[in-house]
């Protein structure tokens, strides 16, 4: 009886071959048009058929997500059927993950379109001089 466990890495091998051709040796050989291995711990590689059915939508969806998992380099996270004994398997679910993480980046004030900053009118740069393109300060006027 098949055990049905999850396995989740990056796709490291994506094939899709024809019908009958199968996959694996003879004693772990899966009858699936549809073959990727992840670069979780352990061996074997997943696949599922792509035959025209009432699963062929599914499966063509399965195997869209895998294309762009492997092609964006994010997690898989498979579910799959396998009998004891055997490292090949045959999956029923995917799903992509991305990580996490949060980003840190905030965007610079004071930018322009092109990525240049300018000078406030009336800057004063740091040489005690005006910045370039700065307007002139106007001049004191004498007291009568």
């Amino acid at each position: 009886m098949s055990n049905l466990l999850e396995k989740t890495g990056k796709i490291v091998f994506l094939r899709a071959h024809d019908l009958g051709t199968a996959y694996g040796p003879p004693n772990d050989q899966l009858d699936v048009e549809a073959v990727f291995i992840l670069n979780a711990i352990g061996d074997g590689a997943y696949g599922f058929q792509l035959r025209n059915d009432n699963n062929l939508p599914a499966r063509q969806a399965m195997f869209s997500l895998l294309r762009d998992a492997f092609v964006n380099n994010l997690s898989v996270t498979a579910d799959y059927l396998i009998d004891p004994g055997r490292k090949n398997g045959t999956a029923i679910r995917v799903a992509l993950t991305r990580s996490q993480v949060i980003s840190t980046h905030i965007p610079a004030l004071g930018k322009v379109a092109r990525g240049t900053v300018r000078p406030a009118p009336g800057a004063v740069a740091k040489s005690g001089g005006r910045a370039k393109g700065a307007a002139a300060k106007p001049k004191p006027r004498k007291a009568r």
